[in-house]
Formats: C-alpha cells, sequence, structure tokens
C-alpha cells in the first residue's frame, strides 16, 4: 500500500491487491464508513485500487487513520478471496463504421472473386510461376 497524498481532511492511499477485487472494496469502504463518526466520506475503486478518505481532523488523528487503513488491507489480504463476485466485463462492440467497412469489402471481394479463394489461390500461383 501507498500513500499518495495527505491533505487537510483528506487521505488517498493505492494498493495493487484492490485492483480488480470490487467485492473486498465495496466491504472495506462500508466497514471504513462505520469505523468513526469523523470519516464524512470513503471511496474505494476496483479498477484503480485507489482509496479516498474524506474526515473531519477535529475528530479523527490521521495518523491512527493511516494505522488503521494499512491494517484493514493486511487483514483483507490475509482472508482467502474464493467467495469474492467476478467483475462482469463487457465484450468490447465494433464501432458502425468497422462493420460497415467489413461489409462493403466482403461485397467487393465476392464481386471481383466470385468463386473461393482456396480455387482461386492454386490457378494463380500457377500462371504466376509458369506452370500450365
Amino acid at each position: 500500500m501507498a500513500l499518495l497524498s495527505i491533505l487537510p481532511g483528506r487521505i488517498r492511499f493505492e494498493s495493487k491487491y484492490l485492483i480488480g477485487k470490487l467485492h473486498i472494496c465495496r466491504q472495506m469502504q462500508e466497514h471504513m464508513r462505520n469505523y468513526e463518526p469523523g470519516i464524512t466520506e470513503v471511496t474505494v475503486n476496483h479498477r484503480t485500487g485507489r482509496i479516498l478518505v474524506k474526515f473531519d481532523e477535529k475528530q479523527v488523528d490521521r495518523r491512527v487513520l493511516v494505522q488503521y487503513i494499512s491494517h484493514i488491507i493486511k487483514e483483507y489480504r490475509g482472508k482467502t478471496t474464493n467467495n469474492c463476485l467476478p467483475i462482469k466485463t463487457r465484450k468490447p462492440k465494433l464501432p458502425v463504421t468497422d462493420i460497415v467497412n467489413h461489409m462493403l469489402v466482403e461485397m467487393v471481394a465476392h464481386a471481383f472473386f466470385p468463386k473461393p479463394l482456396n480455387f482461386l489461390v492454386p490457378i494463380v500461383m500457377n500462371a504466376v510461376i509458369g506452370r500450365n
């Protein structure tokens, strides 16, 4: 875990361990929100592995908060993560222009090459090489 920035009432961390672990990030976020009444906002991002904590400096000691967050991450690392839900990934959609271009190329190819290429290629190769 790396401490990225400390500002009055705001701390940002980064942990490579949290990347891709949506379930753990959600649990950690809820756990930290209930830690002290002085914590006003907690955001744990499963895509970047970053943790943002906003707090009231009059109610929460910054050093204790840093130690607490370090402890939580170590605690989650120690647990098995077999019960974590996988992140749903979407297949990238092809842009409409790619689909249209592909269709045009197919139509032109079929217009100029009506026979299958596995039939035409040997004929062309024989003509180029000079065989019958």
